[in-house]
């Protein structure tokens, strides 16, 4: 199967199930609201009721922590933004209509920031570190997630796991697609650049300077699936098959589904 195909369909499998347990949750509510007596509520209700609670919480928590982090990192990068640096990037990629913010520090930052308005983050220690080519690889890496709209996709995949996590399915789902989203980013850069060349060397780089000072909001561009993205750079002519196990988690999931299914009808 196509891997740009199965990603979907996994994608689509989770939605399935977390629109599953949000329906039943509305109804089990529903029910018990219509039909509610204090001296006759059983444990299971009380155990779903638990459930509903914390999911809640869990989607709320998710919301705050990205809010107050995307204002926090946003207001950072801003008060340290390279004026010199940032107009003269801007003005060099302005095709791409995507707004890119150069920021004065020494450690390795890439990356995108905003769900609505997408733009690009890079630090000066990377213009320092790799070379003028290098760095235009990472920033098409990042220009290919702005595209795609994929901070958008991973917020919701991080909440997904956050509220619904107790469903099997859904970490292994989301990782999995995770290293997808960086496969088909690098993709996209060797296709552009025409060769794997001088992405391969920030990987190579990244590799071998180990534990590079980097900023929490930077990570994903240097820890995420780093070795299925090297397989590719290597053999970029042949799809990277990255395993996933879902026979078990897709079972467990069904039949969890099917539990709240017949408790919420009973």
């Amino acid at each position: 199967m196509n891997s740009v195909v199965k990603m979907r369909l996994i994608y689509a499998l989770i939605i399935f199930f977390v629109l599953s347990v949000t329906v039943q949750m509305g109804l089990f509510l529903t029910n018990q609201i219509r039909d509610f007596k204090w001296h006759e509520i059983p444990i299971s209700n009380v155990l779903f009721d638990l459930l509903i609670v914390y999911t809640f919480v869990r989607i709320m928590w998710r919301i705050a922590k990205q809010w107050y982090s995307s204002r926090k990192w946003l207001k950072i990068f801003r008060s340290h933004t390279h004026n010199k640096l940032t107009r003269q990037f801007n003005y060099k990629y302005r095709r791409w209509k995507t707004e890119l913010i150069v920021v004065e520090d020494n450690a390795f930052i890439a990356l995108t920031m905003g769900m609505l308005r997408p733009k690009i983050v890079i630090s000066t220690g990377v213009l320092k570190l790799f070379t003028d080519m290098e760095v235009k690889a990472i920033l098409l890496h990042e220009w290919y997630h702005c595209r795609k709209r994929d901070n958008i996709k991973m917020f919701i995949s991080a909440l997904f796991v956050d509220a619904f996590g107790y469903l099997p399915i859904i970490q292994p789902s989301v990782r999995f697609f995770k290293t997808m989203k960086e496969l088909l980013a690098d993709r996209f850069v060797i296709k552009q650049m025409g060769t794997e060349l001088y992405l391969g060397n920030v990987l190579l780089k990244l590799v071998q300077l180990g534990k590079i000072k980097r900023r929490e909001a930077a990570i994903h561009f240097t820890e995420t699936a780093i070795d299925y993205r090297i397989m590719q750079i290597l053999e970029p002519e042949k799809a990277v098959r990255v395993p996933i196990a879902l026979f078990r988690p897709l079972l467990l999931s069904c039949s969890f589904l099917l539990l709240i299914m017949i408790g919420g009808c009973s």
